[in-house]
């Protein structure tokens, strides 16, 4: 009885032992069996002597496709796996700080060549209008938890150099920005621009005003 309580016992420490050595996998692929097309991966780093996780998960034209960047005490994501993180779902921290842990992160990920890009973009969410030397774009989100937001890009044509990429988040979907994400763009033009791009939306019946939540159709 004694031994067999041993085995037990050394079973489930190899249980353990074996589910610890997955997790620390810098990059590790799994499939459901439900959905082959899926695949999750996970990344684990040190930065500035703290230690992170990245767990992206990837299935084609699915919703549920998103990049988790994990820290102690604060969870934030980037949704569209575009390379900006675009809300904290946990913790305080701010969310440009995430940015540039998220950025570090990439770049180690693009120097090992295990960096992947991904097209998955939805034309039914996405909004644009185009103006002289300027592109506004309005995405609108949905998350499976959570409250819908907007994310509203601001891209500068720069005729003979790199074009210019500012991004902001509206919270709320109500057709106030709250912050910039990303690039130099004044949030006071970029909320003319914001409200310009609705109302060309609107018109267009690409967007919808409903009890003041505003998304594109």
């Amino acid at each position: 009885m004694r031994n067999k309580s041993i085995s037990t016992k050394c079973f489930r420490k190899f249980l353990v032992t074996l589910f610890y050595s997955v997790l620390i996998l810098l990059v590790s692929f799994s499939c459901y069996s439900l959905n082959q097309n899926l695949r999750v991966s996970g990344f684990r780093f040190t930065f500035e002597g703290n230690d992170y996780f990245i767990r992206s998960i990837y299935c084609p034209n699915s919703p549920e496709s998103c990049n988790h960047l994990i820290g102690k005490g604060f969870e934030a994501v980037d949704i569209n796996q575009d390379r900006v993180i675009d809300k904290v779902v946990k913790g305080g921290i701010a969310i440009r700080q995430t940015q540039i842990i998220y950025d570090y992160a990439l770049n180690l990920l693009e120097e090992e060549n295990k960096l992947n890009a991904v097209t998955k973009y939805s034309k039914e969410f996405r909004y644009a209008i185009k103006k002289p030397n300027i592109v506004c774009e309005i995405i609108s989100f949905q998350p499976e938890i959570g409250y819908p937001f907007n994310q509203f890009k601001v891209v500068q044509i720069r005729f003979g150099m790199e074009n210019d990429i500012s991004l902001f988040n509206d919270l709320n979907a109500d057709g106030s920005l709250d912050g910039i994400l990303l690039g130099s763009f004044s949030i006071v033009e970029a909320q003319k621009q914001y409200q310009e791009t609705i109302e060309d939306g609107l018109k267009n019946n690409k967007i919808s005003r409903t009890n003041n939540l505003i998304q594109v159709k």
